[in-house]
């Protein structure tokens, strides 16, 4: 799979529920991030939601999807630590009002987990076994906080990586309303706090 076909690869696993497109302006810096070397202490997530929803602890995932030639394509979760630090929202517009932001990163053992995966993909291919690694972002999980209902939801979901070196949108203001399947699934999300 050349460098762009796997770029719209990743992409499309980007994208949230597979509904909505990447913004045009974010397909370049996009296309720089290589799975196989970013730096993964400065991989960080960022999900932009209305208050009536938060994401539940673990809700946030990473998912890095892999094909070795003539082998089944593979996908592996991470999940994501929220961060706490203002710091590590830099750089991160302002959220519109009724709306959070949570910035994620690599927990010390997924990091692990995943250089481990590079370095299995790296020997595969030192043996001469073509392969590709894509990234995706996904917000999973989410509690209902006790927050006015609104009329419509818009999620947008932002990942920095060292190639990057800024937060870029992935998925822009998705409404999650706007999808029938979606939109039912949410009156089956539980308060937060349970």
């Amino acid at each position: 799979m050349n460098r762009l076909a796997r770029v719209l690869a990743s992409a499309a696993a980007l994208m949230l529920a597979g509904c909505s497109s990447v913004p045009l302006t974010s397909i370049p810096p996009l296309a720089r991030i290589d799975a196989r070397t970013t730096d993964l202490s400065m991989l960080r997530v960022a999900v932009q939601l209305p208050d009536v929803l938060r994401p539940r602890s673990g809700g946030v995932k990473l998912d890095v999807v892999t094909k070795v030639a003539g082998e089944a394509e593979t996908k592996t979760s991470f999940a994501m630590m929220e961060m706490s630090d203002p710091r590590d929202r830099a750089g991160l517009p302002a959220p519109p009002q009724g709306s959070s932001t949570y910035a994620y990163r690599l927990s010390p053992g997924d990091a692990a987990r995943f250089e481990a995966l590079r370095a299995s993909m790296v020997e595969q291919g030192r043996q001469g076994k073509r392969g590709s690694m894509g990234l995706g972002v996904a917000a999973r999980e989410f509690c209902r906080a006790n927050a006015a209902p609104q009329g419509s939801l818009p999620v947008t979901i932002y990942l920095m990586t060292s190639e990057t070196k800024s937060f870029v949108p992935v998925v822009r203001d998705f409404d999650l309303l706007g999808d029938p399947a979606m939109a039912g699934g949410l009156e089956s999300i539980q308060p937060c706090g349970q």
